[in-house]
């Protein structure tokens, strides 16, 4: 049985970040506060869980860079990771999707934050001791930038969710989903934020 309350989560560690658009990480790291804030006091029991019809996903599954599957054949898939999308101004002034990934993988007390694919940085994760982590059924591969709600929940194999929609005044336009093991956030209709949740077995 895995326990929620158990949920590995580092916070505060200092990585480092190329400039771009503060304005979409400094959105998504509020997704991320808002939802820890709506779990820790319970807010979520007043929403009813929904049920999902599955259809095919229209977006193409993210294909690993030669560096991301290097470390997969090292360490296989991590314990639990993030993913964060958002628009940079490429040289030419145009605007370019950045994909910002951190993996976690805790048994080796390691974490690896790539940029579209290249490893920008590893850092080490100070966890203690950790009893033994549940499988985690997703893999960072499933999910890439402008998936819908249902392209997500279609990549994931999820059917229960329950949805979060936040105020105007803090995040235009967006919403929050929970399911097993899983939390991301949408702008606009499009995936903004994913996080893949290790939990600890009883």
């Amino acid at each position: 049985m895995r326990d929620r309350s158990s949920l590995i989560r580092q916070v505060g560690r200092k990585k480092s970040r190329r400039s771009g658009s503060s304005h979409w990480r400094g959105g998504l790291i509020f997704l991320l506060l808002i939802g820890g804030l709506l779990l820790s006091t319970g807010c979520l029991l007043q929403n009813v869980s929904q049920r999902f019809g599955a259809k095919d996903s229209q977006v193409e599954p993210y294909q690993l860079s030669t560096e991301q599957s290097a470390l997969v054949s090292e360490l296989g898939y991590p314990d639990s990771f993030v993913l964060l999308f958002y628009e940079e101004e490429a040289v030419d002034g145009s605007l370019q999707m950045v994909r910002l990934e951190t993996w976690d993988y805790y048994s080796e007390g390691e974490s690896y934050t790539f940029v579209n694919g290249d490893l920008d940085s590893r850092d080490s994760l100070d966890v203690g001791a950790l009893g033994s982590l549940a499988a985690l059924p997703y893999v960072p591969e499933q999910f890439a930038a402008n998936m819908s709600r249902d392209d997500v929940l279609v990549a994931a194999g999820v059917e229960d969710f329950i949805e979060v929609p936040l105020e105007d005044e803090y995040l235009d336009n967006s919403d929050l989903y929970y399911a097993d093991s899983l939390s991301f956030g949408l702008m606009d209709g499009e995936l903004r934020y994913l996080e893949a949740l290790a939990l600890v077995e009883e």
